[in-house]
């Protein structure tokens, strides 16, 4: 790779063929970013670092007491031709490599931190940050972030008014997870944020990969340029004179237009478990067997599933539990409320000559206060620097591990997964059962490590075990590799050992539909901007689970609701696989079969390609959602709103599928109008 390297008095520059790379030789931060002599898109803000740790603290961040301080740079010409720029930085008590790895479209960086001081410090959080980015006129640039809270097309200058620490408002974020816009990545979503200029044509595009410890993405606005920053969660004890590396950050600057750049990130991107085929044509039941009076209660309803569609059982833990039913109180016994070992058998062989799979929850995170394990194991437990027992969300952890998802309840214990005997155990535990009850799959709850295990482990960081959480789910899938795996949380994460995912995210933002935070249309580049993330067949989509009476309540309260149906509707024509909840059948048994039924029968919803309010001009409320597969046409048409609503399609179209809601149609010209009635769920054929 061709390159130039020079020296100005504030700056030093890397030039090759595609890019011109400047870094400040203040405080050691990227200041200049050009394609091909295009517009240098950094630096629109005053001065702040590129990195920065959290000592002591989680809140407790160097750059608020102390300057970043540049020292040295270093270039190195690789084997492949690729070029290596490292930035060296003093940060307080460390020193900082920051490197940056060019290889053609993709620069790649990460981070070494060195401790220079003579004490043993103990380190609570890493930033890094992509300072002050703008991308030509304001008016012009949208900022996007896929996958979470945010709302899709927002525009640069509301981008610009973020402050890290201070609650976003609706305009940017139509509703908080945690009190953050974003997903952590790569553990519940993939970190990307992008700033994009159609009059330009060019796409800045960052994302966060990391194996050990997840990162939360933030905006910092200066009201006039927006930096893009990740929090990583890393925590341990750094010895006077040890050094580490963490965080793979991947950026780039691409005449490419949004969404298609997201290829680059896809690229990139590997999914080494294939989403599982059967996940396109199933639908699922979540149960809890507790609220089906055991096992045998829910045997009895097995035909009245089978009828409504139901091809999958998904069971919470059968083994006793605490006040949640993901806090294990002991593994080996079965709860009586949900039956005993022949009750279960029985269920399971009853699903299985009904053409159901089935899966059971396997809780990762913690135990309950009452637990066995905790007098007969106490070292299988995290524990904080005094030695004692780490419960439920520690107040002075990173940000990641407060988000919901992977926060454990008030009053749980967490399992210490750097212990070997440990993760041992719970492996051949879930092997056993998979064996004993000829299990189809399991789906891992909360895959990763909340809370840091802070005992001192030579070459051990406090915050690693998430890492070691995925290798025993990863080994099970070498073990039994016909098992099918789901999993809990959305993120490239999971797919190194699972074939699909709940998507809370989408969850969520079905939810704020329903409230009018956001529109049809958002929705629509929603799904369009995250199906260019992940393939559908990841995704299984939801209304209600056994954690949405906590961390969303109002979606309990619209089961059974018109509105509630109208989402319903929304999901699947969407494409997301549907998961029921125990009991939201009971509550709507017109409306939900149909849809189910209808799922079931057109392989358009499940395979078809999927288009959003392209075919027609529709009032604000009315969401049409286009699907076509092997010459077959459909027409999902949804009236959100709670008054009659209209749509003018451009030619006519074939009759309604489903017959559920009241429906008046008169020819405009060469089209027609149709007048739907509040609420109406409407599939035609095209």
């Amino acid at each position: 790779m061709s390159y130039e390297l020079y020296e100005q008095t504030d700056q030093i520059i890397l030039r090759t063929a595609r890019y011109e790379l400047g870094w400040s030789t203040d405080s050691g931060a990227l200041i200049v970013f050009r394609r091909d002599n295009g517009p240098n898109i950094l630096g629109f803000g005053p001065p702040v670092a590129g990195v920065d740790v959290a000592i002591g603290s989680p809140t407790n961040w160097i750059t608020a007491q102390t300057f970043a301080r540049y020292i040295w740079h270093r270039l190195q010409i690789l084997p492949d031709g690729y070029l290596q720029m490292t930035i060296i930085v003093g940060l307080g008590p460390f020193k900082v490599f920051d490197h940056y790895l060019l290889s053609d479209e993709v620069i790649e960086r990460w981070i070494e931190i060195e401790n220079v001081s003579g004490d043993e410090l103990r380190m609570y959080g890493v930033r890094l940050i992509i300072p002050h980015v703008q991308i030509g006129s304001p008016d012009r640039c949208t900022f996007e972030a896929p996958g979470n809270s945010v709302r899709p097309r927002a525009p640069y200058t509301i981008a610009c008014t973020q402050d890290r620490n201070i609650l976003p408002r609706r305009f940017f974020a139509p509703g908080l997870r945690g009190g953050s816009a974003f997903e952590p990545a790569p553990t519940q979503g993939a970190g990307v944020m992008a700033l994009v200029n159609s009059d330009l044509a060019l796409t800045f595009l960052c994302w966060y990969a990391g194996d050990d410890e997840a990162a939360l993405p933030y905006v910092q606005g200066s009201h006039t340029a927006v930096s893009l920053a990740y929090e990583i969660a890393v925590a341990g004890w750094l010895p006077s004179d040890w050094r580490f590396a963490l965080g793979r950050q991947f950026f780039t600057l691409t005449p490419e237009p949004w969404p298609a750049a997201l290829a680059i990130y896809r690229a990139l991107t590997p999914f080494p478990r294939p989403p599982m085929p059967w996940l396109r044509d199933a639908i699922i039941y979540v149960a809890d067997l507790r609220q089906h009076g055991g096992a045998d209660g829910l045997r009895h309803r097995l035909p009245e599933l089978t009828t409504l569609g139901v091809d999958t059982l998904c069971l919470l833990p059968w083994h006793t539990v605490g006040d949640r039913p993901h806090l294990i109180g002991d593994l080996e016994q079965i709860d009586p409320a949900c039956g005993d070992h022949e009750t279960i058998q029985q269920l399971v062989a009853a699903a299985h000559q009904h053409g159901m799979r089935v899966l059971v929850d396997v809780a990762m995170q913690g135990c309950a206060p009452d637990s066995r394990y905790l007098n007969e194991h106490p070292e299988w437990f995290v524990r904080d620097e005094s030695g004692a027992f780490v419960i439920g969300t520690p107040a002075d952890v990173p940000a990641v591990a407060r988000h919901p998802g992977v926060a454990l309840a008030t009053g749980g214990y967490h399992f210490d997964w750097l212990r070997s005997d440990w993760r041992l155990y719970w492996q051949q535990w879930v092997i056993g059962q998979v064996d004993h009850f000829a299990l189809d799959g399991i789906r891992a709850v909360a895959p990763y490590s909340a809370a840091p295990a802070w005992i001192r482990r030579a070459s051990l960081r406090a915050s690693t075990g998430s890492a070691l959480m995925v290798q025993t789910l990863q080994e099970i899938a070498t073990a039994r590799p016909e098992l099918a795996m789901i999993s809990t949380l959305s993120g490239p994460r999971s797919a190194q050992f699972a074939g699909g995912w709940f998507d809370y995210p989408s969850h969520h933002m079905l939810v704020h539909l329903a409230m009018r935070r956001i529109t049809p249309a958002e929705w629509s580049a929603y799904q369009r901007d995250y199906a260019e993330l992940y393939p559908d067949t990841y995704r299984i989509g939801f209304l209600e689970s056994f954690d949405t009476a906590d961390c969303n309540p109002l979606a309990d309260g619209l089961r059974g609701s018109r509105l509630g149906q109208t989402l319903w509707a929304v999901m699947l024509f969407s494409g997301l696989t549907p998961a029921i909840w125990n009991g939201q059948e009971i509550a709507d048994r017109t409306v939900l079969p149909r849809l189910l039924a209808l799922w079931r029968k057109e392989p358009a919803l499940r395979y078809g390609t999927v288009a959003y309010q392209d075919l027609t001009a529709a009032t604000g409320d009315i969401m049409i959602i286009y699907r076509e597969f092997e010459q077959r046409r459909l027409i999902g048409v949804i009236n959100l709103g709670a008054l009659p609503g209209r749509f003018i399609a451009p030619q006519p179209i074939g009759r309604d599928l489903l017959e559920i809601s009241p429906l008046s149609r008169e020819r405009r010209g060469i089209g027609e109008e149709l007048r739907l009635a509040p609420f109406g769920i409407y599939c035609f054929e095209g």
